[in-house]
């Protein structure tokens, strides 16, 4: 499959979900629930940033250090 998909704009998206992780704790316990990278990305667009599953795979090293949690699909 094949993105087209603006890496400086998605960089910046997935940035501010992280942000707003660190003083979310409704959004951190949502998004941990997530048992697949299809909700976590539909919860985080839920919540308003503009983020794909190309944008968590292709930051993935940009957010393991942000999280407080490790999901098993990522």
């Amino acid at each position: 499959m094949i993105f087209n998909r603006d890496s400086a704009m998605s960089k910046e998206s997935l940035e501010a979900l992280l942000a707003k992780l660190q003083d979310d704790e409704g959004l951190q316990l949502s998004l941990k629930s997530a048992t697949k990278l299809d909700d976590a990305v539909a919860l985080a667009q839920g919540a308003g940033f503009d983020v794909s599953k190309y944008d968590f795979l292709e930051h993935k090293r940009l957010i393991g250090p942000h999280l407080l949690w490790e999901w098993d699909w990522i």
